[in-house]
């Protein structure tokens, strides 16, 4: 079962209870944090959209062992808090993280799927997505690979992707992973990879 348009605006409007990962206390956020208004209204079906907040490039290599990773080193390439309406050029083969705008704070019985908007794919920039886990707070990160021929020129602000929420049957183990929060990458350091 997928949430419905009022159920995802009445949890944005008064709030679902998560727990802190800093503080461990639970306390009360909107289900997604700096929707516009014009975003609330716009809610329909299932779905509620997010918009693009910085573009990163990673740079350096990775190292995925079973005991420790390193992701690659990034550079921020463009972000809508230094640059609000900012356009950034995206070239053929470009391989590019997106970051959102909004951030998202699932409480524990929550978990959200990230699909990309259709205009995406019809552009040539299709959206590498995941599942968001119960107890995730921060925005959402994508990997991006831009498979047209032509150069795709993008808006900082312009929805890119759809989310659902689903309830869980059961109880789920609260993520508790290094992504929590605005992460993009481990930046070249090693870390353990749980």
């Amino acid at each position: 079962m997928v949430l419905g348009a009022d159920r995802i605006i009445d949890m944005v409007k008064r709030g679902v209870d998560v727990e802190d990962p800093l503080s461990g206390q639970v306390v009360r956020k909107p289900l997604i944090e700096h929707l516009g208004a014009d975003q609330i209204e716009g809610i329909e079906g299932t779905t509620a959209d997010l918009r693009l907040g910085a573009v990163y490039r990673p740079v350096g290599k990775a190292r995925l062992m079973r005991d420790t990773r390193v992701t690659p080193e990034i550079v921020k390439l463009m972000d809508i808090t230094e640059t609000p309406d900012g356009v950034f050029t995206i070239r053929p083969g470009d391989y590019l993280l997106f970051q959102t705008i909004e951030q998202v704070n699932l409480p524990g019985d929550l978990f959200a799927y990230i699909r990309p908007r259709t205009t995406m794919i019809r552009s040539g920039i299709p959206l590498q997505t995941a599942f968001v886990s119960p107890n995730y707070q921060g925005r959402l990160t994508v990997g991006m690979k831009h498979q047209g021929m032509t150069e795709v020129e993008i808006q900082m602000g312009f929805r890119i992707l759809c989310i659902a929420f689903f309830p869980i049957e059961g109880r789920a183990v609260p993520y508790r992973g290094v992504w929590q929060g605005d992460r993009v990458s481990t930046n070249g350091k090693e870390e353990r990879p749980f």
